[in-house]
């Protein structure tokens, strides 16, 4: 009895001692393997119907992504490949599953099936939009926090929609389009805020964050030990104030381009139609919980940008350029220029019916002598 105990308790080792080796002999797949065949411009795949399907993939423009540069590897994504044969002529599966994005971004995937475009879908309409048709091309996605609201619009909205045959209530609706991003009123949930990008008026053109940490001798990361002087933790107008001659010694005339964002979070997704924000005051008011969070944007080259926290009374200063809200953004001096000329036009009128009173018994007299 012994010996067979001892045997069994050898055979449970070794069985053991299998299972736990048995994941490392499996070897993963390098994404520089995967592109040693679809990194080649020429590789295709040829259809039914006698057209050809593109099956290239630019290893750089990939290491450039959002998943190239989060080290996403190719099998994460076409998790069916899981060896490669180099003794066949395709080393892999020539079907290969669908690749669903909610695998990863569930909380994306839940905000869109709440959204209008997962309700089309379901009703039966193909051309609803899916992750696939919104991001075209999802090898080569890149951050879209550094975007203005015009390259989030045309990547986007404007692909499909015409804002300018809708919205018939909306006055200004070419300023709305420019300034305001559609899913600030078209998302619900989402995180609203303005941005301010530095910009340039002499080259009409918005300034790289590159250039101005390099202007400013520090980093993204020191950026505010930089230019929050009494180190509050909020950039005030006087702290950005005095960046102009800094940059003007450079040949730069900054000003700053002011937006309205959402953040780049899950909720953006679920973007409404019949539930559309329609109230003037969400916005046009000094009281919109919209002002509340202010940032100064400054892009990097990767795509991604840096948010610095900006004192919302900084949206009041004459140093902001194609931003003003009607009754949320009031610009200070130019309140006081209009309350001079108010108070102008009263002391003329006063003084012209005070004058007119006082003279009334000399040019009565001056009358009643003619006569």
């Amino acid at each position: 009895m012994k010996g067979h105990r001892w045997k069994w308790l050898l055979l449970v080792f070794m069985s053991l001692s299998m299972l736990l080796a048995a994941p490392l002999s499996v070897r993963a797949i390098e994404n520089s393997e995967c592109l040693d065949c679809h990194g080649d411009p020429d590789m295709v795949k040829e259809l039914p119907n006698g057209k050809t399907l593109s099956l290239y993939v630019n290893p750089d423009k990939f290491a450039a992504s959002v998943h190239g540069q989060n080290g996403i590897a190719c099998t994460d994504c076409h998790s069916t490949i899981t060896k490669l044969n180099y003794d066949r002529e395709v080393p892999h599966l020539k079907r290969l599953r669908r690749v669903h994005c909610s695998e990863c971004h569930d909380e994306e995937a839940e905000a869109y099936s709440e959204s209008v475009h997962a309700k089309a879908r379901e009703a039966g309409n193909k051309k609803a939009p899916t992750c696939q048709m919104c991001h075209t091309n999802y090898h080569y996605i890149r951050p879209m926090t550094a975007d203005t609201v015009t390259q989030r619009e045309n990547a986007f909205c404007n692909r499909c929609h015409d804002p300018n045959k809708f919205h018939k209530w909306l006055s200004q609706k070419k300023t709305h389009f420019l300034y305001v991003e559609c899913t600030v009123c078209h998302s619900k949930g989402v995180e609203k805020h303005v941005h301010l990008r530095p910009y340039d008026i002499i080259k009409n053109q918005f300034i790289p964050g590159a250039k101005i940490v390099k202007v400013l001798n520090t980093s993204f990361d020191d950026f505010m030990t930089k230019v929050d002087t009494n180190k509050n933790g909020i950039l005030e107008a006087q702290e950005l104030l005095k960046l102009k001659p800094i940059f003007k010694k450079v040949g730069i005339e900054p000003t700053l381009w002011g937006e309205l964002a959402v953040k780049m979070d899950p909720a953006s997704h679920n973007v409404t139609k019949g539930k559309a924000i329609k109230d003037c005051l969400a916005c046009h008011s000094s009281k919109s919980a919209i002002f509340k969070k202010v940032y100064l944007v400054l892009t990097q080259p990767s795509g991604d940008a840096s948010h610095y926290p900006v004192d919302p009374y900084v949206l009041r200063s004459r140093h902001i350029t194609h931003f003003y809200l009607l009754d949320a953004t009031r610009v200070g001096i130019l309140d006081i220029i209009g309350l001079l000329i108010l108070l102008g036009g009263v002391a003329f009128a006063g003084g012209h019916l005070t004058l007119k009173i006082l003279t009334a018994p000399l040019r009565r007299k001056k009358k009643e002598e003619g006569e």
